[in-house]
């Protein structure tokens, strides 16, 4: 079973909330999965939506709900438990330095909001009901 623990929870520019959690775990001996998770919460609202979207609103908000969760997972294998650690701050701060302005952008939101409503939609001709 793994467990997870609450290392940072930060506000972004675009009113969205950035959350990282650690969900490394033991494996064997003294070795480790590291995992570092990063998840952002994405209310599916007509606001949220992007221009080309905003007349389907209805639509989208059926077919992803409320909210969707972007989620990203850095993992690394069999690290020596003295190391986890320090690669779990080096993950961290790669986040800071490479995803923090990516996931801050204005547009994230109503582009991932569309990414999702686009997967659904193909999952939906694949498999309708």
């Amino acid at each position: 079973m793994v467990t997870e623990s609450l290392l940072l929870r930060q506000s972004l520019p675009n009113g969205l909330v950035l959350e990282l959690y650690n969900r490394s775990r033991p494996m064997a001996g003294d070795r480790w999965q590291v995992v570092l998770e990063v998840r952002l919460a994405i209310a599916v609202s007509a606001a949220a939506l992007p221009a080309d979207l905003k007349e389907r609103a209805p639509e989208v908000m059926e077919a992803l709900g409320p909210k969707i969760t972007f989620i990203h997972q850095d993992i690394r294998h069999f690290i020596d438990s003295r190391e986890v650690p320090a690669i779990l701050q080096e993950m961290q701060d790669r986040v800071q330095e490479e995803l923090v302005g990516y996931l801050g952008h204005p547009d994230f939101a109503g582009r991932y909001i569309r990414k999702k409503f686009a997967e659904q939609q193909e999952k939906q001709r694949w498999y309708p009901e």
